[in-house]
């Protein structure tokens, strides 16, 4: 009858492996999806440049606003 201690002990595991892992696996989702995205541009002027720098800048910004509210919400879900 140790069936239950066994597979909260398994998914307890499961969930420290997880949670060492998670900034990994973020980087690598991120990794992914930024390949998926990039593309060649070619800058005319100063003005484009900065509004490319911009934009850059958001997209990091968006991305780890992203991974940070995976981490918690899995953290809610999960604790």
């Amino acid at each position: 009858m140790s069936y239950p201690n066994d597979l909260s002990d398994i998914v307890g595991d499961c969930i420290k492996i997880f949670n060492e892992n998670i900034d990994v696996l973020s980087d690598m989702g991120c990794s992914l999806g930024s390949e998926l995205e990039d593309s060649m541009t070619l800058v005319v002027n100063k003005t484009e440049l900065i509004d490319m720098a911009h934009e850059v800048a958001n997209s990091v910004r968006i991305r780890n606003a992203e991974s940070s509210f995976m981490q918690r919400r899995f953290e809610q879900d999960y604790t």
